[in-house]
This record gives C-alpha cells, structure tokens and sequence, in this order.
C-alpha cells in the first residue's frame, strides 16, 4: 500500500514541479518497465501472428522457414519469460 501511495504522491509532486524523494524511488521505473515489458509482449504476439498469417496466405515453403518456425517459438517462449519478469518487478 505504502508504494501506491508513495507512487501518487510522487506523480503529483512532479506535476507541479515539487522536488520530492520517494521512499521507493524505484518503484515508479518498476511500474514503468512492468508495463514497456507487456507492451513488448503484445507487439511480439502481434509479429508472430503477422509472419505466420503471410506464411499460410502464401504457402510458403522456404528452407528457412523451418529455422523461422524455430525462432517463433522462441518468441512465443520469451513471451513467457517477459510475463514472469513482469509481474516479478511489479511484486517488489
């Protein structure tokens, strides 16, 4: 509770300009990297589901593209790597 608090009132001191030192200077770059981190996520998702949408329209059936399937997959994995990292920098 004491971060939220710490969080507002450190958003209100910087809107009007007030010098103000959190008790948890870290916690609003937490909050901010948590959520850059699922922005990431949902741009990944969105570029996994893109090339695979161009692979099916397209039949495409490129040596590469078994190395291409490997490399979503490990897009998909750090997907869930992101999700854990997220919420573990928004528990601290």
């Amino acid at each position: 509770m004491d971060r939220k608090i710490s969080l507002v009132i450190n958003e209100i001191c910087k809107k009007h300009g007030i010098d103000y030192t959190s008790i948890n200077p870290n916690f609003t770059s937490f909050l901010k990297d948590a959520k850059r981190l699922g922005e990431i996520i949902l741009e990944i998702n969105s570029l996994i589901d893109e090339l695979e949408n161009i692979f099916q329209r397209h039949n495409i059936q490129l040596k590469s593209r078994l190395k291409l399937e490997n490399d979503l997959e490990d897009l998909k994995n750090l997907d869930h790597d992101l999700i854990k990292l997220a919420t573990i920098i928004k528990n601290e």
